[in-house]
């Protein structure tokens, strides 16, 4: 299981806060922000990227153990094919770290609600 989770934990990570941020702007700028509802963008968006960077982080600290256990794999599977799928979650995982912290900053600080 930690090979799994090394492998698409930070994947799942940026999709799930990438759907919840698009969700959050269009409740916060949509209509729906036009209708009364109260809801406070960048404290939410906050708490999601947070969230979102400690599964991350998790899955490649997840990655980087499974990538240790199988120091003496060699080149036969299934430990080899457990050994490459960790170097693929190390290998990803900051890329999704820093989308994350990305979209969730620039969503912070930069104007809300901008059309055009």
């Amino acid at each position: 299981m930690r090979v799994w989770f090394g492998l698409f934990g930070a994947p799942a990570a940026w999709t799930l806060q990438h759907v919840t941020g698009y969700a959050l702007t269009e409740a916060t700028c949509g209509e729906a922000g036009s209708s009364g509802w109260d809801v406070h963008l960048d404290a939410w968006t906050i708490a999601v990227v947070a969230t979102a960077a400690l599964v991350a982080t998790a899955a490649g600290g997840a990655a980087v153990r499974t990538y240790r256990a199988t120091r003496d794999a060699g080149d036969e599977p299934p430990a080899a094919r457990i050994r490459f799928l960790a170097v693929i979650g190390m290998a990803i995982t900051p890329l999704f770290l820093a989308m994350i912290l990305m979209s969730g900053l620039g969503t912070v600080f930069l104007d809300h609600c901008r059309q055009g």
